[in-house]
């Protein structure tokens, strides 16, 4: 402190540089031009919303659609099921389609996510579900039987094919 004292002692004061303060400017109290301005701008901002709303408004189509109602998940899967009782494939694609058609089946009758669990996880699901236990026992030596041939290669015999047939659909009639 006694350091920047002595600085500003040691400068000398040039009367001509010093200045008087400038008094403070004097505003108009005009408030009229304020409010227009303010108007102006609420009417551009509000045509703006307008516009993009009519925009926005404009790309949603404006037919009414006729309500579809959805068929129930026996009947898609029982046509499935035709579908791929009259085709031939090997048995491996045939087993991998069978199941996969009572997983679907599954997934939208009782509200399983079937297509993303293993064989115990659908069992699982559906003790939590309260199925009778004959059926969730028939479902599960199904899955399994389908599990051998996709996934360990075991070749069955065409009567297996139709037995897994049989199987799935007496599961669909029972269970519909």
């Amino acid at each position: 402190m006694v350091f920047i004292t002595q600085i500003l002692l040691q400068t000398p004061v040039n009367p001509q540089s010093l200045r008087d303060i400038k008094p403070p400017l004097e505003i108009t109290e005009n408030l009229l031009s304020y409010y227009f301005i303010g108007v102006f701008l609420l009417v551009i901002v509000g045509g703006v919303i307008w516009l993009y709303q009519k925009k926005r408004n404009y790309r949603k189509p404006s037919t009414i659609v006729d309500e579809v109602i959805p068929r129930p998940p026996h009947e898609i899967a029982l046509e499935k099921l035709r579908m791929l009782e009259s085709s031939s494939y090997d048995m491996f694609t045939f087993h991998k389609r069978i199941s996969y058609v009572i997983r679907e089946y599954i997934a939208l009758r009782f509200q399983i996510p079937a297509l993303e669990l293993t064989t115990t996880g659908i069992v699982q699901w559906m003790n939590r579900k309260q199925i009778d236990d004959s059926i969730i026992e028939r479902t599960h030596e199904f899955f399994i039987n389908c599990d051998h041939v996709k996934f360990a290669r075991h070749q069955p015999k065409s009567t297996e094919a139709e037995t897994r047939m049989v199987d799935a659909m007496r599961f669909i009639n029972e269970t519909k």
